[in-house]
């Protein structure tokens, strides 16, 4: 039996044991402690530094821009980060910035620095060693850029579509400014919108076509219609587009106010009998109506197609009913060109030719209703590089891979979004909102910007209370609200300075 002086004698030896334990693991505990302290407070004091590289080094690549000389832009960059530096504390050492001038656009710096440690000399480590580096460039670097520009009818009133030239033609002296070889670096293209865009010698790529023979009967015909009436109907014997119209025939029923009951003919009008702008497009419908997928046979533009509309009251042998959009009667008759009726302003594909752009602008004519979301989606395929097949060789769109390049698109509009297509599944404010979300997502170096020109505060809004060109807007500092010319000017030419700013490349 173990006495209780041998108990107490094995706890003491114990205790012992246990304190000499402590005494080697503590100091280990603490200095693992003291690193991660250390780690995390160097971590900080590096963010500082970049901070301070970044900016400095931006600096001076826009004084080399307006020209100063390499030693005093040198000189600037040191003085700059150590004036920067000295406000990090912590006894932060960094040796003198490094600058180097690359490829006759390009300022890099590189700067080491040590951070005295608070913990960590307990193992001997009295300093952590860190260093960070930078690049930017001083010439206007790969930018390709869409204007989109609405043309509908409410820019002729308050004199703002001259305004609207004038502030846009400001923007495409900054972005491609006289005096300056134009070397294909920075890229401008244009689409203009109404309730429609004209396609103009693109309609073809974007649209679908179904070439279609001789109608067997009247009822045929106006069943043909209806299925085709988003494509673009080609007679099978002449190659001619052609649109359907009802042709109304002798009275089958009389009654008080005339005739009741008429017998309709459905006919074949062809586009080269009518003088009316026949290269109009709509938005798309399908799985691909939100992205900037290629024109395919399941992502193709809704073809505009003219109508016939009639007063099925009248007695006047040349009337009938609209039945393209829908059996309801018309009181309009004659010629109605509401769902073609786009501007005669066609897209310009990207290019640098400041003559081509300026002409543009000088010749837009406005007209018709509001259909935001397809001029939003024509200036992203405009720059998008999955529609490179479609443009011209010289305007194809950089890569999204591309390093090198960023890509804007600038919306402009004096209203709200309120036109769409009778085939369009939700409203122009609904699908110009699936766009938005849809390029931010595709392309990280998009950046949109949208300007609002006298836009009432009636405006459609989102549930938070956004309008339209605050949810596009890649941020609240990219969207802007003239409320006359000129502070359309300015925004425009505070855009324009914006994309033309230098871009760090880390």
């Amino acid at each position: 039996m173990i006495g209780s002086k041998s108990i107490r004698q094995f706890r003491a030896d114990t205790g012992g044991n246990v304190i000499m334990l402590m005494a080697f693991i503590t100091p280990v505990i603490l200095a693992l402690a003291g690193v991660a302290v250390d780690a995390q407070y160097t971590l900080r004091q590096k963010t500082k530094v970049q901070h301070a590289l970044d900016s400095a080094i931006l600096a001076g690549a826009l004084a080399k821009r307006d020209g100063a000389s390499d030693e005093a832009v040198i000189a600037d960059v040191r003085n700059y980060v150590d004036a920067l530096l000295a406000e990090a504390g912590g006894g932060l050492d960094c040796d003198a910035a490094s600058v180097i001038f690359a490829d006759g656009t390009d300022i890099e710096g590189e700067i080491t620095c040590a951070q005295p440690t608070h913990l960590s000399y307990l193992i001997g480590k009295e300093e952590m060693e860190f260093g960070v580096d930078t690049t930017s460039t001083y010439s206007i670097g790969n930018v390709d850029i869409a204007f989109v520009f609405d043309v509908s009818g409410s820019m002729n009133n308050e004199n703002r579509l001259p305004l609207l030239k004038t502030a846009a033609q400001d923007a495409f002296d900054v972005l491609l400014p006289d005096g300056e070889e134009a070397d294909g670096s920075v890229r401008l293209a244009i689409a203009t919108y109404n309730n429609s865009v004209n396609a103009g010698q693109y309609l073809n790529q974007v649209t679908g076509s179904s070439i279609l023979g001789a109608d067997t009967s009247n009822n045929a015909a106006e069943q043909t219609q209806l299925s085709n009436f988003h494509m673009r109907m080609i007679d099978s014997a002449t190659g001619e587009r052609f649109f359907y119209y009802q042709e109304q025939g002798e009275c089958l029923r009389w009654g008080r106010r005339g005739c009741s009951e008429y017998a309709w003919t459905t006919r074949r009008r062809f586009y080269s009998d009518v003088t009316v702008e026949d290269r109009c497009v709509f938005e798309r419908v399908g799985p691909q109506a939100a992205t900037d997928a290629a024109p395919s046979e399941v992502a193709r533009m809704t073809s505009g197609n003219v109508t016939w509309d009639f007063d099925d009251r009248s007695r006047d042998k040349t009337r009938g009913y609209n039945q393209a959009i829908s059996n309801s009667p018309s009181s309009s008759g004659a010629l109605s060109t509401s769902y073609e009726a786009c501007q005669g302003s066609v897209p310009i594909p990207l290019t640098d030719d400041k003559e081509i752009l300026n002409a543009h602008v000088s010749s837009l004519v406005a007209g018709g209703g509001t259909a935001g979301h397809i001029g939003l989606a024509w200036g992203w395929y405009l720059i998008s590089p999955n529609w490179a097949s479609i443009w011209p060789t010289e305007s194809e769109p950089r890569a999204y891979d591309d390093k090198t390049s960023v890509r804007a698109v600038i919306l402009m509009t004096d209203g709200d979004f309120n036109s769409t297509h009778p085939l369009a599944a939700s409203s122009s404010f609904q699908q110009a909102q699936e766009l938005c979300d849809e390029m931010k997502a595709t392309d990280p170096n998009m950046t949109i910007y949208t300007v609002g020109f006298q836009v009432p505060d009636s405006v459609q809004q989102t549930w938070d209370g956004q309008t339209i060109l605050e949810y596009c807007a890649t941020d609240a500092s990219h969207t802007f609200d003239a409320a006359n010319g000129e502070q359309l000017r300015q925004a425009y030419q505070e855009i324009a300075r914006d994309i033309a700013d230098l871009h760090l490349k880390r």
